[in-house]
């Protein structure tokens, strides 16, 4: 069953690469009609929406195929999580698609589940049992809400996105106009991670440091202070480490993440920078164009009534089962561990949001802002987080 899983979840994965692709020829190559705001479906949306549900069901069946072969649910560590979560999206996505009509929706959604489901594959697959602190069915309610809730404020993050690519004017390279830039430097940084580590994941790369016996998955262009440069191997004739950890980067694995950070920054340069010199000038200008002439304010009710939606399921998901099912694992309800904290700080800011928009009319382009913002926060909570600090929740 375990097989007949990965092969379902592989599947889908292809499946939303094969929905983003439609969606973006839908945008790009063929031009969306807009009448009163709204757009009308094309033959490469509407293929691309059925390509969406016809994932979403192969993943479901790998989810539940998971589940029955290690007799477990399947969210137990950051390949399984990670995963529910690309589901979460894209089911959120389905489900809101079939009441609003923005097919170009599906151009913003698509692609960044699938980033999140390649982020996943970048974690071992492998079924492992479980410490006796996960076996509760509380964290099942626990995990499965949270993510659903975080899969509906993604969705919020892409119409608030949209929107502001609506009403920002680009014509005048000013801070609006860079941010925007710059969230989309974000995404590709995320991309260009995924792209280094399947690829030498599926090479099978590994380097054992001699020193300190740790294992790099990706190339050691950093290597643990004091290593002798060139004395790890090399890639591509250059030997490695290209430098040293800073003496004031401490920790037992500061170094292997060091390098992670450094191979993101490197992937998203050379992708950003490619794509740069592809386009002739910024990529939010191209993307920009895709949405013109939608109805803005109807944008930015669809990513008001997404946070009003995932806001509950995040606070009940996240929070309060979070609490009960830590009261029944670790004897307190709260422990400041990191990974609660900044649930917590996730919590504060959509309440924050939720607030300015209702007591001070904050709607519009200042609620997008807040919108999109709140995304990085999500991803701060789901990869910086277990990427940075180690606690509680390390055996993710």
């Amino acid at each position: 069953m375990l097989e007949i899983s990965a092969w379902l979840y592989w599947m889908a994965f292809f499946g939303y690469f094969t929905a983003s692709v439609l969606y973006i020829i839908g945008v790009t190559g063929q031009k969306i009609k807009i009448k009163n705001g709204e757009a009308a479906s094309n033959i490469w949306t509407r293929w691309g929406y059925i390509a969406a549900i016809g994932s979403v069901l192969v993943q479901l069946a790998g989810f539940v195929t998971r589940w029955i072969g290690q007799g477990h649910a399947p969210t137990s560590n950051m390949f399984e999580y990670m995963s529910f979560w690309a589901w979460c999206i894209m089911l959120a996505f389905v489900i809101i698609s079939a009441f609003y009509n923005f097919p170009i929706l599906g151009a913003f959604a698509a692609p960044t589940a699938l980033a999140v489901l390649g982020y996943a594959n970048v974690f071992p697959d492998e079924s492992q049992a479980l410490i006796p602190a996960l076996k509760s069915y509380w964290l099942y309610i626990h995990v499965t809400t949270a993510a659903l809730g975080e899969g509906v404020l993604t969705i919020a993050f892409a119409a608030a996105l949209m929107h502001l690519l609506v009403v920002t004017d680009l014509s005048v390279w000013n801070r609006k106009g860079k941010a925007l830039e710059f969230v989309m430097f974000l995404f590709i940084a995320l991309v260009g991670f995924v792209t280094v580590s399947l690829i030498f994941k599926a090479q099978q790369y590994t380097f054992v440091e001699a020193v300190t016996q740790k294992t790099y998955e990706l190339p050691p262009l950093v290597g643990p202070t004091g290593t002798e440069l060139g004395s790890l191997g090399s890639i591509l004739g250059i030997p490695l480490p290209l430098f040293n950890a800073p003496s004031w980067v401490t920790g037992e694995k500061a170094f292997l993440k060091l390098n992670t950070l450094v191979w993101t920054l490197l992937s998203a340069i050379v992708i950003y920078y490619g794509l740069r010199f592809i386009n002739r000038k910024p990529l939010v200008h191209t993307v920009s164009r895709w949405v013109q002439g939608l109805d803005a304010p109807s944008l930015d009710e669809l990513s008001y009534r997404a946070v009003a939606i995932g806001y509950p399921i995040f606070t009940l998901g996240a929070l309060v089962f979070a609490m009960i099912w830590a009261q029944e694992a670790w004897g307190s309800y709260w422990s400041w561990d990191p990974k609660e904290t900044w649930a917590l700080i996730t919590w504060l800011y959509y309440t924050a949001y939720l607030h300015l928009r209702l007591t001070r009319g904050w709607e519009g382009e200042r609620a997008s802002w807040m919108a999109v913002a709140g995304f990085v926060v999500i991803l701060f909570l789901l990869v910086g987080v277990n990427f940075l600090i180690v606690g509680l929740h390390a055996y993710a």
